[in-house]
């Protein structure tokens, strides 16, 4: 199983907050203190593999075995215990039965620690005793975990992390400390919340004297509820004929956005309800406290916290026991929805999930709690309630009677509504993968050379390693040409031996400071001997390097580091200064470990194997921090021996080296000339046109990996045999500027390849013969399938009928990468594996399929532009202005108009002069060019693309900047909308426009397409609860109102809840700004 550093999850500590003493005074913390997921389905996982999933997952996930010591939470308690229910208890199994109570606590007594465990209960097959079920049983597993470790929601966290262990699925860990009382002190949020006496009657009435007992009743209601929460607490009021007080418990992770925490991380808000009351009025009390975020304020858990445990424990028994008497409790009851649970997250190891819910804690002084959830199958609804004798009869009859009064208005179940996606969803679900070997539409593989059908391919090349690495590779090299130049540069000349030998004692000081197989350590150096030697020197050792550019800011190294949990760092001593403060490790100068005699005896560390990691490469995440990708050493032995062949590398190949070694295109320059007895040449400085002169000219490099904003550095021709070009879209025009400066004889390849699949993937040898806007991506090697699939999860296949169509491009194999390091960013991962063990990634990127079975660049499945509902793709647009005489390079990048939010279509044009392009930095880049090229420009674009292609605004400028990594920087563009811009849009759009940019914002934030929303949608049937209607109201607002405008809008909230449609949310926007004059 695919584990998470152990060392992380040992090392997570995190203070128990006041919220969770009050949950440890109430005791009992395995019984009635304990939430319980539950999750129904057919199969059984074996107890093995179920036990070895939860293992993995508490390493992941270490919330799920801490231990109190003091003040604080230590992740070294024992892990969940696993058990199984006997037969006689798995044939009688509902949870509203006095039996079932009794086996859900099983063995807990109420002085245990908190702790989690999981309850397998099988159904009544021969076997059950010992953990088996006959096929097509029905099985329940039951997540328990005790209140005072998690909310409901980190209860979920865990579960799915079991299932995705149970899958083999990477893990995704839970490691952030956060809970209630440190988020308040983080967001400055020092309110108290208002003091409420235990004054509201229990629903069902005075409990009549005798022993209590635990109830549960469960419903499945048919459809989804928009506003359930307020409609539920409206009608438990009503059955009950008597004021109300619903307490409704907030999660606070919306304030922490990309962060993944277990801790309680609930706070509480409450509806004052009366019975007769429309639900709309606690809805519209419930929206607008979330608006203000009321529910970020401390009770009287933090007036509990300084007291001894004890203590706290004897207050609130009291509390309960005078409450029970008098029926006056702090609320009526506790209303808590956990939003969507979708069966296949909770499904995996032979187990296949139909439905999930959840049963209440019995919270302390309050009587009754709902929990509701939504899945495919409808509205998961359980009651939770502790009382006398007639307790059941009772609550069922309340249960009835609340239920007959919920407003009766279900939304369809998500199976039958094609566009719902949901909440927690930060972009258009994903196609369904297809399985290798099974597959029964007619797709194809593409492979270096050829083209298989999908579905014929053998797998061993995709799963199987090379049987070696690129340190295998060095050494071979070193012992077979000794005296050959591996380095060559300014500093001079550097031998296979040589190299060889030095990055042998860089191991040897790596093994001798701890370093073993697989840590991570962190590596800050110049393209020099000495930093491509510390580079060799960390793979000898068994480590991983994670490579960091020493022009990134500060705070981005020490943050990088510091995720990574890094153990040391190596650089060079011209560059240690600057790195002092930011470097949170050791820090360990190259030039000290070469020049010590000592390093060079001892044993050397154990060589690392295919499995092993090599390098931790980080690229931008969605939630605005890096994300971490992981590159074994198989997968990068594979690309290095296809790339090898595809740019006919040799003993006489020079490789320039001219990149920062945090850009994985380095990759190329650093491991495959060594598989060849190649010569890596070295450029020192920042790409220019000075230093690729001096690399080409001086130095005799003949081979490059650029991208292409790099072309415009070549002013004049060079012996370049082989230019391989990647990181962006390849255009035509690109094309002919590497021709231009480098001859017709320079061999071209344009290679593809996101960082999660090994630097590429794809590869094309330009023949000349490409006629379409971007040069195809080309074909696969041995060790990768690349596929395209479509919107259904079927794979597009190479047939006439599928020239033209359009899939994301997903890519398995070999080269894929283990997953992201650490926590993750919020998004669902990209990462997957085969039933048959093969690794998978969709890239996000779209492919369209060509004639002959290539595929070009289309785009970006969430992240291409839209501009007025349609879908843009910027290199048809570059493409159409790259073929204008008139012009040397453009981009096109979205940008808003002043005073708006709304995106439009802008384009950069750098104008061809008579001594061909120029580089400009970027403060150059911000003068204005010439406006009659624009003009002139953008009329002959509106004559040949349709009119959502054509630029709002066009911008000459002298060059366009690029980014460390050699990609062009859009950000250090200039604003097109500046002095001299054209005038923004009008204060007062017209009804299409202001429907245009409701529509944006309903699609931006539900994840659905603006083009497919009609005049009627409706905001809560496609996915949208109480806290998208907040951010929805408030971002409409904030686009199309001024403060007062936006003031009277917020007002009428009474009459928009009911009918929350795209044209009634538009026309109160047009109502109030008629009525409110701006």
């Amino acid at each position: 199983m695919n584990r998470p550093p152990p060392a992380a999850a040992h090392l997570y500590r995190r203070p128990v907050s006041p919220t969770e003493r009050l949950y440890l005074a109430a005791g009992h913390a395995r019984g009635a203190m304990a939430l319980r997921i539950l999750v129904e389905g057919e199969g059984l996982p074996d107890p093995g593999r179920l036990r070895a999933a939860v293992a993995r997952a508490a390493e992941a996930v270490p919330g799920s075995r801490l231990a109190r010591r003091g003040p604080l939470w230590h992740a070294d308690g024992p892990l969940p215990r696993v058990r199984y229910a006997d037969v006689r208890s798995a044939a009688a199994f509902e949870v509203s039965t006095a039996d079932t109570a009794a086996l859900l606590y099983g063995p807990a007594r109420r002085t245990d620690p908190p702790g989690c465990e999981v309850l397998v209960v099988p159904g009544a097959a021969p076997s059950a005793a010992d953990g088996g079920a006959a096929p097509g049983t029905r099985t329940t597993l039951v997540f328990s975990v005790s209140h005072a470790l998690m909310d409901g929601h980190g209860a979920l966290i865990w579960v799915r992390e079991v299932f995705r262990a149970l899958r083999g699925d990477p893990a995704r860990p839970a490691l952030a400390p956060d809970t209630d009382r440190g988020l308040l002190r983080r967001l400055g949020a020092g309110d108290r919340r208002p003091t409420r006496p235990p004054d509201r009657p229990s629903p069902l009435g005075r409990p009549p004297a005798g022993p209590s007992r635990t109830l549960w009743l469960r419903r499945t209601l048919p459809g989804h509820h928009s506003a359930f929460t307020a409609r539920l607490a409206q009608a438990v009021t009503d059955a009950s004929g008597r004021p109300g007080r619903v307490m409704v418990p907030v999660d606070l992770r919306r304030h922490r956005p990309g962060v993944t925490a277990t801790g309680n991380l609930t706070l509480p808000l409450f509806l004052d309800l009366n019975p007769g009351d429309d639900w709309t009025g606690p809805h519209l009390t419930l929206l607008r406290a979330l608006a203000d975020g009321r529910e970020l304020a401390s009770g009287f858990e933090s007036a509990l916290a300084p007291l001894p445990l004890a203590a706290s424990a004897l207050l609130l028994r009291a509390g309960q026991a005078a409450t029970g008497r008098a029926d006056r409790h702090l609320a009526s009851a506790v209303v808590s929805h956990l939003g969507r649970l979708a069966p296949e997250d909770y499904s995996g190891g032979g187990f296949t999930a139909t439905t999930a819910y959840a049963l209440p804690v019995h919270a302390p002084l309050v009587p009754v709690s709902f929990v509701a959830a939504e899945t495919p199958a409808g509205t998961e609804l359980t009651m939770g309630v502790r009382g006398g004798p007639d307790l059941e009869a009772r609550a069922e009859r309340f249960l009835d009677r609340a239920l007959a009064r919920l407003t009766p208005e279900p939304s369809p179940s998500p199976s039958l509504a094609p566009l719902l996606t949901a909440r927690s969803q930060t972009a258009p679900p994903r196609p369904v993968l297809p399985t290798t070997g099974t597959t029964e539409t007619a797709g194809t593989t593409e492979t270096a050379g050829t083209t298989e059908p999908a579905g014929t391919t053998e797998t061993a090349g995709l799963t199987g390693s090379t049987g070696s690495t690129v340190v295998d590779l060095l050494r071979a090299q070193a012992a077979r040409t000794p005296h050959a130049v591996a380095l060559d540069g300014p500093e001079g000349e550097v031998t296979y031996a040589e190299l060889d030998r030095r990055s042998d004692a860089v191991a040897r000081e790596l093994a001798a400071r701890g370093i073993v197989r697989e840590d991570l350590v962190g590596l800050i150096v110049d393209r020099s001997p000495a930093g491509v030697t510390a580079l060799w020197g960390i793979l000898k050792a068994g480590a991983a390097y994670v490579p960091l550019d020493p022009a990134h800011p500060g705070e981005r190294i020490k943050e990088v580091l510091q995720e990574c949990g890094a153990r040391l760092c190596l650089t060079q001593r011209h560059l240690a200064d600057a790195l002092t403060v930011s470097v949170p490790c050791p820090l360990i100068l190259t030039e000290d470990v070469l020049d010590s005699p000592g390093t060079a005896v001892g044993a050397l560390p154990p060589a690392p194997g295919p499995g092993d990691l090599a390098y931790v490469m980080h690229t931008s995440g969605s939630s605005g921090r890096p994300k971490g990708v992981r590159i074994e050493h198989g997968g990068l032995t594979g690309f290095v021996r296809w790339m090898s062949d595809v740019c006919r590398i040799d003993e006489d190949t020079r490789f320039g080296f001219a990149s920062s070694y945090a850009f994985d295109i380095s990759c190329f320059a650093l491991f495959l000339p060594p598989a060849a007895g190649a010569t890596t040449v070295l450029a020192p400085g920042a790409p220019s046109r000075a230093t690729l002169r001096r690399l080409v000219h001086d130095h005799r490099a003949d081979t490059l990996a650029l991208t292409p904003s790099h072309l415009v550095l070549f002013g004049d021709r060079g012996a370049v045999r082989t230019l391989l070009l990647g990181g962006e879209p390849l255009t035509p025009a690109a094309v002919r500027s590497a021709r231009a400066a480098f001859g017709p004889d320079c061999r071209v390849v344009n290679g593809y390849g996101p960082t999660e699949a090994t630097v590429a993937c794809l590869a094309h040898v330009v023949d000349g013969s490409e006629t379409t806007a971007t040069i195809p991506l080309g074909t696969a090697g041995s060790s990768t399938r690349v596929e395209l699939v479509a919107e259904d999860g079927r794979v597009i296949g190479t047939g006439e009928e599928d020239h033209g169509r359009t899939g994301e491009i997903v890519v398995s194999g070999l080269q894929v990468a283990r997953g992201y390091l650490g926590a993750p960013d919020g998004t669902t991962s990209p990462f997957g594996t085969r039933p048959d063990g093969v690794r998978v990634y969709r890239t996000g990127d779209l492919g369209r399929r060509l004639p002959g079975g290539a595929v070009e660049f289309a785009g970006r499945v969430d992240g291409q532009l839209k501009i007025a509902g349609h879908r843009v793709e910027p290199a048809e647009i570059v493409a159409a202005l790259e073929a204008h005489p008139a012009v040397s390079r453009a981009v096109v990048a979205a940008r808003s108009r002043p005073g708006t939010t709304t995106p439009v279509l802008c384009a950069y044009v750098v104008a061809a002069t008579p001594g061909g392009p120029v580089m400009a930095t970027a403060p150059e880049a911000q003068r204005a060019g010439d406006p009659d090229l624009a003009a002139v420009l953008r009329a002959e674009l509106a004559h040949r693309l349709p009119a959502h292609l054509v630029p709002a605004r066009i911008t000459i400028v002298a060059g366009i900047p690029s980014s460390v990594s050699g990609k062009a920087d859009l950000d250090a563009l200039p604003d097109p909308f500046g002095a001299g811009g054209p005038e923004a849009d009008p204060a007062t759009p017209g009804p299409t426009a202001i429907r245009d940019r409701v529509a944006r914002h309903w699609a931006g934030i539900l994840g659905v397409d603006a083009a497919d929303l009609t005049a009627g949608a409706e905001f809560q049937l496609l996915g949208g609860d109480s806290l998208a209607l907040v951010e929805m109201l408030a971002a409409v607002s904030g686009d199309l109102l001024t403060e007062a405008q936006g003031r009277w809008f917020m007002s009428r909230l009474e009459s928009l809840v009911r009918d929350v449609t795209l044209d009634h949310v538009c026309a109160h926007v047009e109502a109030a700004r008629k009525e409110v004059p701006a």
